[in-house]
């Protein structure tokens, strides 16, 4: 997830391309690492997140200290080793103190930590014949947990249920695709969206492609009463693999792509964030291009403010996390921090919070995305892999 402080520097190099005028209608933010433009003025502290949430990620940068990590106002940093590298963290539906690790891709496991004592409360390992993608998600009566996973036999995508308290395995049914990867329920209860990468992994090649040549991505809504795909989109370029996802209160959905530029024989720019309003096709976020083009191919996390009706994309590639707003599509701001791609909205929805694999922690107004610097952490102990999740008590 690490970039170079050169890469930093053509970073901002190519942010810089746009025209002055241009910048200043399309930006309404600040940047973080190395300023681009700052509105003045801060947020008060009474407008920071309350006490009772706690920040929560798979952290670790080497194999023998991967794990879990977390933080809570007024309180030093928790860790626990898993034994296995994390990457997405969810908060229990009915435990809501303890969370949910699920290993990184092609891995087989996952812990439920109990955050009060650091403790290790129970897991599930998959079957021999399957693997994760490291993301999953509990059903609106808090009864089952969905988790994406591949058969390995065959390839397809699969969502698995098991119970929410013994995580016994209920049933499975196909995700619409080959390579799951997030997967969220829409306001209703009732339909699962799910990202389908579109790219075949085995556990004896690693995280290896495996069918680059055939790789085809979609986002697919599924019925849950009868497990049957309702509707299936697609972007035009074929090797952008759409990964990561995120639902308003709305029911839109806005979604995150990592292009597999050796597979695509171009160089063209490719869109990386996509907004899909109900009962409408994908709505690709082309512009500005030179921060698309910044962003280097890759969406590492996404999320939303129902608030401000914004949503957010990290790039630890280009080092930068970009907003647009999801009912026009119009560019909101870009903020710069080295290897970001953690994000979540804050407990009451007034900011947005990014995290890096430096430990650090920025806050965002989720509205006007003016940083809130009297919040700067940093967490040196902690190295924060790819998502983000905000548990509330």
């Amino acid at each position: 997830m690490t970039n170079s402080p050169s890469n930093r520097r053509s970073t901002r190099d190519r942010i810089a391309k746009l025209t002055r005028r241009r910048f200043l209608e399309g930006v309404a933010g600040s940047a973080c690492a190395a300023a681009t433009w700052t509105p003045g003025g801060v947020a008060s502290a009474s407008q920071t997140p309350g006490p009772n949430q706690t920040l929560v990620s798979a952290q670790g940068r080497e194999a023998d200290e991967y794990g879990l990590g977390w933080v809570a106002d007024a309180r030093d940093p928790g860790r626990v080793v898993a034994g296995f590298r994390g990457h997405a963290a969810a908060q229990h539906a009915r435990r809501p103190g303890s969370v949910l690790m699920f290993a990184r891709r092609p891995g087989t496991r996952a812990i439920e930590v109990e955050l009060e004592s650091g403790s290790i409360t129970g897991g599930f390992e998959c079957a021999p014949d399957r693997h994760l993608f490291g993301h999953g998600c509990f059903s609106s009566d808090a009864s089952v947990l969905f988790t994406t996973e591949a058969d390995l036999a065959s390839g397809r995508g699969l969502v698995v249920i098991r119970d929410a308290s013994s995580y016994r395995v209920l049933d499975e049914f196909a995700s619409g695709g080959i390579g799951p990867h997030e997967l969220a329920l829409l306001p209703d209860g009732q339909t699962l969206v799910v990202a389908n990468g579109g790219i075949a992994t085995h556990p004896d090649t690693g995280r290896t492609p495996l069918n680059l040549d055939t790789m085809e991505s979609s986002v697919d809504y599924i019925d849950l009463a009868n497990r049957r795909v309702l509707d299936s989109f697609r972007v035009p370029e074929p090797k952008a693999s759409l990964r990561h996802l995120a639902i308003a209160e709305d029911g839109t959905a806005v979604v995150g792509a990592q292009v597999q530029r050796e597979a695509t024989g171009h160089s063209d720019t490719v869109a990386l964030a996509a907004i899909q309003r109900p009962g409408r096709a994908l709505e690709l976020l082309t512009e500005p291009e030179p921060v698309v083009r910044a962003m280097r191919d890759y969406v590492g996390s996404v999320a939303v403010s129902n608030r401000a009706r914004i949503a957010g994309f990290t790039s630890p590639r280009g080092n930068l996390a970009a907003f647009w707003h999801i009912d026009t599509g119009e560019f909101a701001a870009y903020h710069e921090l080295h290897d970001v791609c953690g994000i979540a909205t804050s407990g009451d929805d007034r900011a947005f919070l990014l995290t890096s694999s430096g430990g650090h922690v920025r806050e965002l107004d989720s509205a006007s995305l003016v940083e809130r610097r009297e919040r700067r952490r940093h967490f040196p102990a902690l190295v924060f892999d790819n998502h983000l999740t905000v548990a509330t008590r």
